[in-house]
């Protein structure tokens, strides 16, 4: 009767201390999932710069992109995300400093021929993503897609 209610203590104990550790882990950020990771890319011999930007997955997100425009309004603004999120993958990879994109364009911004219009389409991508009201646009939001690809030649990657 005692050695299985040790047991039955040990067991929860055991458990509480691997739920703190994994929590633990994902506040410090080691549980973030990036979008696009070159690790799982790398194994099929892809193109990559020296940069480590995958250029081939880079070349590929875009067609996606481009493609996603034409699918109305939820295609437009998922775009948008996309295109958003994949030039912040360039920037990682390219050794741009900080712990978010915006800290990344900060530190960055001089390599940008457009760092505003950048800027501008990274809010538009926040507020679609954040605001339940927020009026779209469709010229606006393909300006901003437009933008943020641009952005991405400015970092050498030919789209």
């Amino acid at each position: 009767m005692i050695n299985s209610a040790v047991s039955g203590i040990v067991a929860v104990l055991v458990i509480s201390a691997l739920i703190y550790f994994l929590l633990k882990q994902k506040a410090k950020g080691n549980g973030k999932k990036r979008s696009y990771d070159p690790q799982q890319i790398d194994r099929s011999g892809e193109t990559k710069a020296s940069s480590g930007v995958n250029i081939e997955l880079v070349q590929n997100k875009w067609r996606e992109i481009t493609a996603m425009q034409s699918s109305g309004p939820s295609g437009l603004k998922n775009a948008l995300s996309e295109a958003d999120k994949l030039l912040d993958y360039v920037m990682i990879q390219k050794g741009f400093v900080g712990d978010t994109m915006g800290d990344r364009l900060n530190s960055g911004g001089s390599a940008f021929s457009n760092l505003n219009a950048i800027w501008g389409a990274h809010k538009l991508r926040n507020q679609l993503a954040h605001e339940i009201e927020h009026d779209m646009v469709a010229t606006q939001v393909k300006q901003a897609i437009a933008d943020l690809g641009q952005g991405i030649k400015d970092l050498g990657v030919s789209l």
